[in-house]
């Protein structure tokens, strides 16, 4: 799975579903057309994206898929003389990465100061959550 670039995002989420409200909204809305449609031009998403109420210029979607490419979230095949695009993860490996790369933000920004505050939310919280971190800890599976 390609890493994604450094940006700031909200925290990680906790369901796949969630992980898609973090990108921006027309970010969004591009990966759900995808998902759905699968593989597809620019034009075909902007033109679904616009029968969805969306007023936004080819180029603006254009820009959109892009910047997604680039990131590693769509995968980019030429044919002929345009560019297909397809969602290079699916909803949960996206939960994953974006979790992933709050994390690395974290940690890099405030070293230890993240990782004890880590621990002490996992105190509070479910106790199921944190038995099955102490075992994946204990069992080196992560």
């Amino acid at each position: 799975m390609p890493r994604l670039a450094k940006k700031p995002k909200p925290p990680p989420s906790r369901s796949a579903s969630d992980a898609v409200s973090q990108l921006g909204a027309l970010q969004a809305a591009v990966l759900e057309d995808l998902w759905t449609a699968g593989e597809s031009p620019i034009r075909a998403v902007s033109e679904r994206l616009e029968a969805r109420g969306a007023k936004l210029a080819y180029t603006t979607v254009m820009t959109v898929m892009v910047r997604l490419h680039a990131r590693g979230l769509l995968v980019r095949r030429r044919e002929g003389r345009r560019d297909l695009y397809r969602a290079a993860v699916d909803r949960e490996e996206l939960a994953s990465a974006l979790s992933r790369e709050a994390v690395d933000r974290l940690i890099e920004a405030h070293g230890d100061d993240a990782v004890a505050a880590f621990i002490s939310r996992m105190r509070e919280g479910d106790t199921a959550a944190l038995a099955r971190l102490r075992k994946a800890l204990r069992a080196d599976d992560l």
